[in-house]
């Protein structure tokens, strides 16, 4: 954990020293999770749940249109902790404050789960996003897991997958 965090420390740093500006800022708002299972043969079974994000972010500005978010967020459902670190390429539409945004994601349960479970999650985010003023703005986006969360656990098939995909719609402030 301490070497992920690290790396994106280094990452960052790199890439604010050669963009035209960077801003920093939070942002937090409403999370929902749907944990899916499913196995190859037998179907899936899904459930969700909501709760909430804060975290921070910077917006590397990289042509006026394109724009790089790292950001790291801590969310909450339901007393269950989980740390989102996204890195986003923005493109801002025909010289609006509405842009698109999409980029890989990691998310990380910070509880401890059950033998055979893995805390690391890789997911594909895509979103949309609006800037109201040039500190204001609100985004929503939705998160795709990649990886199975399911490890080798013994009497548990092979063909068993774990995923979980998130929602999240907030409000924010650049400095």
């Amino acid at each position: 954990m301490k070497k992920i965090t690290f790396i994106l420390l280094f990452a960052l740093s790199a890439l604010s020293v050669s963009a035209q500006e960077t801003k920093f800022g939070f942002t937090g708002g409403f999370l929902n999770a749907e944990v899916e299972i499913s196995a190859d043969n037998q179907g899936s079974i899904s459930e969700s749940d909501s709760g909430f994000y804060v975290g921070a972010l910077a917006d590397i500005d990289l042509n006026g249109s394109l724009h790089l978010q790292p950001e790291v967020l801590y969310g909450n459902i339901n007393d269950a902790s989980v740390l989102f670190i996204p890195v986003l390429l923005k493109y801002y539409i025909s010289e609006s404050n509405f842009n698109i945004m999409a980029g890989p994601q990691a998310t990380i349960d910070l509880e401890e789960g059950d033998e055979g479970y893995n805390e690391l999650g890789i997911d594909a985010s895509f979103g949309v996003g609006y800037d109201i003023t040039d500190n204001f703005f609100i985004d929503a986006r939705y998160s795709l897991e990649l990886t199975n969360r399911i490890g080798d656990v013994q009497g548990i098939p092979e063909d068993y997958k774990g995923k979980i995909n998130t929602l999240q719609i907030g409000v924010g402030y650049k400095f």
